[in-house]
């Protein structure tokens, strides 16, 4: 593909199926590159997500649940119709949220497999001082992908002449967090199955037992390394032409 490098001004309205600019076509008109409706491609079809609405502190919490299952169960739906060049320190909220839930389960994960697999000990009980540490390091390490991650998308948008801005690139992310929390609860579910049944019924196990576990361990790296990049691309896609 040849280099573009005029991005369109965010004052350009774009078809949000293409990519093409729309200024000067009448609004009942169609996209004269894809032959998508105007209409479909209109500022206003896009708004603010509950989370970002002003309400009471139980209103706020009841919003937090349904914003979360918003992009979690209808990820193409919710970007579709996400104002995306409002203010990010809401978005950035929900992620730290989410992050935290999510380094705290993966803290506990770290800390019993390691105690399981390098120690040899699967009845080691829960030390408050190394699940802190393990959890503070997941945070961190979510906070720097997350950004690094921001920063290479708007570079490659820029590259390409698509209207990425970073602070829309980051606000997308920080709401994208919400993806980490299933994958953080399917390698905290496995370890503790995995510990649990070698703790009960150890003398019943195959031999290969803990290499199954490993490969097991492998494999749901792979499918959340695919899940988290195709979610990524569903909030990244239907935000590269939005209109607001």
């Amino acid at each position: 593909m040849s280099r573009v490098t005029a991005v369109p001004a965010e004052t350009d309205l774009l078809c949000e199926g293409c990519g093409y600019v729309l200024n000067g076509l009448p609004a009942d008109g169609r996209c004269p590159e894809c032959g998508k409706p105007m209409a479909e491609s209109s500022p206003l079809r896009r708004s603010v997500p509950a989370w970002e609405a002003p309400q009471s502190a139980l209103s706020r919490l009841i919003s937090l649940f349904s914003t979360s299952a918003a992009v979690l169960f209808q990820p193409t739906h919710f970007y579709r119709t996400l104002a995306i060049r409002n203010d990010v320190r809401p978005a950035f909220i929900f992620a730290q949220i989410h992050w935290a839930a999510t380094s705290m389960l993966l803290g506990w994960a770290g800390f019993a497999h390691a105690a399981w697999v390098f120690r040899g000990d699967a009845r080691t009980s829960f030390q408050f001082g190394p699940w802190v540490a393990l959890s503070a390091v997941a945070w961190i390490a979510l906070l720097l992908t997350t950004l690094l991650a921001a920063r290479l998308t708007h570079w490659e948008a820029s590259y390409r002449g698509i209207r990425l801005p970073l602070a829309v690139v980051r606000r997308g992310m920080y709401y994208h967090a919400a993806h980490y929390l299933p994958v953080a609860l399917a390698a905290a579910a496995t370890v503790y199955a995995f510990r649990h049944a070698w703790l009960h019924h150890q003398a019943n196990l195959s031999p290969k037992f803990m290499t199954h576990y490993l490969y097991f361990l492998c494999g749901l790296v792979v499918l959340a390394a695919a899940y988290l990049f195709r979610t990524y691309w569903i909030g990244m896609r239907n935000m590269m032409y939005a209109n607001r």
